[in-house]
Formats: structure tokens, C-alpha cells, sequence
């Protein structure tokens, strides 16, 4: 028994601090997106991440989302995992619901006033970024993505 504990401690060992385990099961079917999420302010809430794909015309649209998973927040890091249908072309959003109404609140102007990001991380400004800029490729194998979360 005592090999074992030792081998399971080097194998996690040996992921590294870049790898963190879902907190979520990930879908029975699909291909598997985990979504290493960084810079979350505080554990108010939840977060979400929302995928997107592989229809372009699909992105930031309400009710086109291929999947999406919710977890109580963590401050600092977690990581989510969503699935895709198949191998193709995706992207990912998150945000930070720190209130926890299930909504992504905004200002009276339309800004963002919770936590968000978006797969590849484009540079926002006063616009929601395009589906070319925040596309990547679901791979056969586990894909992994990092997000920042902007506030």
C-alpha cells in the first residue's frame, strides 16, 4: 500500500504547479477542454465557463453554447472542464458571478462589472472580442487552456 501512495505522490508530482485536476466530473462523452482558470480576486460566488463552437456565428450568442459548467469560486486558481463534441475549432468564456445570480452583470453603459476572460486572451477594449481571436483547437487528447480573469 505504502508503493502506491508513493507513486500516486510522484506522479503528482511530476504534473507540476501549471496542472490543477477539474472540480467538476468531466462529460462521460466528448472531448475533454480543461479550462485552467487564473486570477480569480476572491471565493464569492461562482464561476463559470461557457464553450463556444465550432459555428463562429455561435460565439457570445444566447442559447448557442456547446456546453458550460458552474463551480462554487475559488480565489487564486481552478480549473473547469467542458466537452466538446468533437475535434474542431472552440472558445471558451468564464466569468466570476460574484453575487451568484446567474447572470453577467454590467454597468449602465454595458461594461462588465464581474470577472471575466476569454480563451487566448485578446486584448479587450469597450468591445467582446471576436470568435477569431478567441478560437483554439480540441485535439483527440485532453485540450488545455489557460485563462486570466480580468476584473
Amino acid at each position: 500500500m505504502n508503493v502506491l501512495w508513493f507513486a500516486v505522490l510522484a506522479i503528482a508530482a511530476s504534473l507540476g504547479d501549471d496542472y490543477q485536476r477539474p472540480l467538476n466530473r468531466c462529460p462521460d462523452s466528448g472531448k475533454q477542454v480543461h479550462v485552467h482558470i487564473y486570477g480569480i480576486r476572491n471565493a464569492q460566488g461562482t464561476v463559470k465557463a461557457v464553450l463556444y463552437g465550432p459555428d463562429p456565428n455561435d460565439f457570445l450568442v444566447k442559447g448557442k453554447k456547446t456546453d458550460k459548467e458552474r463551480e462554487p469560486a475559488r480565489e487564486g486558481t481552478m480549473t473547469l472542464c467542458v466537452a466538446a463534441p468533437d475535434v474542431g475549432q472552440y472558445a471558451v468564456v468564464i466569468y466570476h458571478d460574484e453575487n451568484n445570480n446567474h447572470k453577467f452583470d454590467r454597468n449602465w453603459i454595458g461594461l462588465p462589472t464581474e470577472g471575466f476572460g476569454v480563451s487566448n486572451n485578446p486584448s479587450l477594449f469597450l468591445a467582446a472580442p471576436s470568435f477569431g481571436e478567441s478560437k483554439f483547437e480540441v485535439k483527440e487528447d485532453i485540450t488545455h487552456i489557460a485563462i486570466e480573469m480580468k476584473y
